[in-house]
């Protein structure tokens, strides 16, 4: 399965993931293949795209569990993108505790990994999309290193409202900018957000301050200073490792960037403790389907592979099949801990992505 852009849909593409409307009604269905009128559809609805099944994939399997997060995630999105608006309006948040439960309830209760898939972001969604998959994030990690519900509560209510800054900004504003201009710009929005949340939640300076801190600590990782933040809370941490991951396995808004896999995501992480604390990566790990069994990967060794079990504790290290060799390799072994998985392969050959 793979993202395919609002431009490049055809005819008789195969969707892959449930998509809905606001009201939570099913629009397109798994395994659909979408016609002329409804890519016209897809378009009018501000879609960025589809997860699209490549010829002969068979259709994954979704529990009724996850068919229904997925279904939450939709409408989650739909009503932090009404609350947004009415905060800016009023200064009030009306209906942001019943969100929190909302996610809290539909990602808080997974006893194995789940499947996350990138949400599928129309343009004015984006910053409301990947704050409710940060809030979902959390939840899941928070929940595998036992936060209480009233801590759950704090970091879900901090991954929602984190990014509110960038909501006020118009695209129009951006348009034309300078990469440079355009980062000064969300940067001077992003000390607006925190006023706002602090208008906005008066009494509970614990939320502001894990957005602040969060976002100086991301802020200086990147642009490679030494973070002032002195030993964050484990809330704080949570929210740099969703956000962080989010950001980089996310399709970018303006369709310029193609999104960074889970595994390169993940390894970026590892490669960055001082930023990204190890337990809660590895809290990560342990929510969500990074790699699975049929995956095909890219090997330090130039070689593809494809991933036959997930055997030991480090979901990076699989036994893999070389494909050209037709070698089994149990990466666990220290006979091959020199062999390393580089990335995820997303296309095996040069097929046509339609059947004819």
């Amino acid at each position: 399965m793979r993202f395919v852009k609002e431009m490049d849909l055809k005819r008789g593409m195969r969707i892959g993931r449930p998509i809905f409307n606001r009201k939570g009604d099913l629009i397109f269905d798994r395994d659909e293949r979408i016609t002329d009128a409804d890519i016209l559809k897809l378009r009018s609805l501000k879609v960025m795209g589809i997860f699209a099944l490549d010829p002969g994939e068979p259709l994954p399997p979704m529990s009724a569990e996850e068919f229904e997060y997925e279904k939450q995630r939709f409408l989650n999105v739909y009503a932090l993108r009404d609350e947004m608006k009415e905060i800016l309006v009023i200064h009030r948040a009306r209906k942001l505790e019943s969100i929190v439960d909302s996610i809290i309830a539909a990602s808080g209760g997974f006893k194995k990994r789940i499947e996350f898939p990138q949400s599928i972001r129309s343009r004015d969604e984006y910053v409301c999309s990947h704050s409710v998959n940060v809030a979902s994030l959390v939840t899941l990690m928070g929940s595998r290193l036992g936060l209480v519900e009233s801590e759950k509560k704090i970091v879900v209510l901090a991954a929602l409202l984190h990014d509110i800054g960038k909501f006020v900004v118009p695209d129009k504003i951006l348009e034309g900018e300078t990469p440079e201009e355009t980062e000064r710009i969300l940067f001077n929005a992003q000390d607006m957000g925190f006023e706002m949340i602090d208008n906005v939640l008066p009494e509970d300076v614990k939320v502001v301050n894990i957005c602040i801190n969060a976002y100086r600590i991301l802020r200086d990782h990147r642009f490679l200073r030494k973070s002032d933040v002195q030993k964050p809370n484990l809330l704080t941490r949570l929210l740099v490792v969703a956000d962080s991951f989010d950001s980089m396995t996310a399709i970018d808004a303006s369709g310029g960037k193609d999104p960074d896999s889970y595994v390169v995501a993940l390894r970026h992480m590892r490669s960055c403790p001082e930023v990204y604390d190890m337990k809660v990566t590895d809290a990560l790990e342990a929510s969500i389907e990074i790699l699975k069994p049929g995956t095909t990967v890219m090997l330090n060794n130039r070689k593809k592979a494809l991933v036959t079990a997930l055997t030991g504790a480090d979901v990076l290290r699989p036994t893999v099949l070389e494909l050209e060799t037709n070698r089994i390799l149990n990466l666990e072994e220290q006979a091959n801990r020199d062999i390393e998985i580089v990335d995820v392969v997303k296309k095996l050959d040069n097929r046509h992505v339609v059947d004819r």
